[in-house]
């Protein structure tokens, strides 16, 4: 499925990224959110998936009003996990007026990026 990007969802993914590059000097209460160019694949582990991992969502992926509200729902389950960041973060705007009401949903992967020797 070919879908353009909402101009929202492209600035609000591009100030993601760039808080995320500033990761190391989080608290440990921040989940950092990483592109999928910034770690190399041996370097994580993932811990979850996010968004997809339970059997609910063969039925119903949970939305949200807004996309940063989305967004901070995979931080804060992440958070829980124990993740040390997410990767490969990508959310979509609902469209199916019929069964859901309009919103956002996000799904990622949640990592522990492992210590180098």
């Amino acid at each position: 499925m070919n879908r353009r990007p909402l101009r929202s969802e492209i600035a609000l993914t591009a100030s993601i990224l760039a808080i995320g590059a500033a990761a190391p000097s989080w608290g440990a209460d921040v989940v950092p959110v990483y592109d999928s160019t910034q770690l190399a694949l041996g370097r994580y582990t993932v811990v979850k998936r996010l968004g997809v991992e339970d059997w609910r969502s063969s039925f119903r992926i949970r939305g949200y009003a807004d996309l940063s509200a989305a967004q901070q729902s995979l931080v804060n389950e992440a958070a829980r996990a124990g993740a040390d960041g997410i990767i490969n973060l990508t959310c979509f705007d609902q469209t199916d007026a019929l069964f859901k009401p309009a919103g956002y949903y996000c799904y990622g992967n949640a990592i522990r990026i492992r210590k180098m020797p």
